[in-house]
């Protein structure tokens, strides 16, 4: 097919796509027989760096009634106990189809260490579908109960990308900090990257984004550590949130807003006004930090809402963050097929003899695809994630 005067990297282009390839961009004629797709916006294809496939479509059957973070996880508890192996796979399969449909084939889904049917399907998926990462993510933590630390381990070893942990969760401060740390070195170990729930909470004293930041830098690793939510960095006093903000840019580490669950679990202990919640990504952009974008839940006892639509997310974060100048709508559209794929390697590239992954928009202006949200044409070859080793 011949996509035909469509606007690609801020330039208007004719782009070809056979056998899988891209054979050409430029100024272009229709052959024979060709099809013609006139117009539009081309982009990579999207990823997803943060959701809970585990859970996903499960928000019906226990519903959070106070909408709060610690209510999804006593829920989620009770229905964990539930859960068989055959069940994970087919919500994940229907929610990775959902994902496809909006034109993000990476994902990247956190699994809890303390669920092993879980982790068995999440990880056994990872041959089916060549863009699925699986963070070993221990819910309640891996420090409050007996055993959760060795099973966290267990699940890392069965083929996980990425240690997990969820240090504001742990009983204590300085526990929360070692969590840290022993993920830091369970990585390392296993030669793969650290993905941390991270300060997920109100609290201005809860501190171990600086923590992640400080292993990162010493042991040279930031392109290989992802710091989702990072809320309580809305909440620090400015000139500590400043002094963060420099340390995560300087680390080179990723935050990934997953402002759908965020503008709606935070707040929650506040009267009026109430904080919305999401970590100070102008404030990261200006410093130069890398920041994504997540979906995080998709029908789950967190977020009752979701679509798996990652454009749903850049268009909540727009509001809820004060971007809504041109240029920061435009940014976070594209955070969507750029930094949300540094957990993949990088993004698929758009040039001559690369495979055809690419998404063809019917719109030509990046602020009109987060304003209506349509859906993309998918255009894919034979694309899969790089290896971590290739993150820049």
């Amino acid at each position: 097919m011949l996509f035909q005067r469509a606007r690609l990297h801020g330039s208007v282009v004719d782009l070809r796509v056979e056998g899988g390839r891209i054979a050409g961009i430029g100024d272009l004629a229709a052959l024979p027989g060709e099809e013609v797709v006139p117009g539009g916006l081309l982009t990579p294809t999207l990823a997803e760096p943060h959701v809970h496939l585990d859970a996903a479509l499960l928000g019906a059957k226990k519903p959070n009634v106070s909408g709060t973070l610690r209510e999804g996880i006593a829920l989620w508890a009770e229905l964990r106990a539930g859960l068989t192996r055959a069940d994970v796979e087919a919500r994940a399969r229907r929610t990775l189809k959902m994902y496809a449909e909006w034109g993000a084939y990476r994902v990247r889904t956190h699994v809890d260490t303390a669920c092993l049917p879980a982790a068995e399907a999440l990880i056994g998926l990872k041959g089916e579908h060549p863009g699925l990462q699986v963070v070993a993510f221990p819910q309640e933590g891996i420090l409050r109960h007996r055993g959760a630390l060795e099973r966290w381990g267990e699940v890392v070893a069965m083929g996980c990308d990425a240690v997990g942990a969820i240090p504001h969760f742990e009983r204590t401060a300085d526990e929360g900090w070692r969590s840290v740390r022993l993920a830091f070195d369970l990585a390392e170990r296993h030669g793969i990257g650290v993905d941390l729930h991270c300060d997920e909470t109100d609290d201005p004293g809860s501190r171990n984004l600086e923590v992640a930041c400080a292993e990162a830098l010493d042991r040279g690793v930031g392109a290989r550590v992802v710091a989702g939510h990072c809320t309580a960095l809305h909440s620090y006093p400015n000139p500590h949130a400043a002094k963060v903000v420099e340390l995560v840019a300087e680390a080179g580490l990723l935050v990934v807003a997953n402002p759908l669950d965020n503008v709606v679990l935070q707040g929650r202990y506040d009267g009026y006004p109430r904080r919305r919640g999401l970590t100070r990504v102008d404030e990261l952009w200006r410093a130069g930090a890398r920041v994504g974008i997540g979906h995080d839940s998709v029908v789950d006892p967190w977020y009752r809402l979701g679509t798996a639509n990652l454009v749903d997310a850049a268009h909540m974060l727009v509001h809820v963050g004060h971007l809504t100048g041109e240029d920061e709508i435009r940014r976070a559209f594209r955070t969507l097929h750029t930094e949300n794929h540094l957990p993949f390697g990088g993004p698929p590239p758009i040039r001559e003899g690369a495979e055809a992954d690419l998404l063809w928009w019917p719109v030509d202006d990046e602020i009109e695809v987060v304003r209506l949200r349509p859906r993309p044409r998918v255009v894919r070859g034979r694309g899969g994630p790089l290896p971590m080793e290739e993150v820049k």
